[in-house]
């Protein structure tokens, strides 16, 4: 059984990042924002993606077949991931 993620040193033991996610109380899955260190569930990061899609498409920024296949595009990319 493989597991996802790095491995890092503790002390004389080498935990991987899924274990030390655990531990923290976090999900693997969380996205971290790099600038303020907050966690935020995979959820709210795909809501805020379609809606910024959709948002850009109302807006008149991305015309609407460009959005359907951004959105189709990054919804394999995750499913294949997963």
């Amino acid at each position: 059984m493989a597991v996802r993620g790095s491995t890092r040193v503790s002390g004389s033991t080498r935990v991987s990042s899924l274990q030390a996610s655990k531990e923290n109380g976090r999900r693997p899955d969380d996205f971290v924002v790099p600038v303020v260190h907050v966690h935020l569930p995979e959820q709210a990061v795909k809501l805020g993606f379609y809606g910024g899609l959709g948002a850009a498409v109302a807006l008149g920024a991305v015309d609407w077949p460009l959005a359907v296949l951004v959105g189709a595009g990054v919804a394999i990319a995750r499913h294949r991931r997963a």
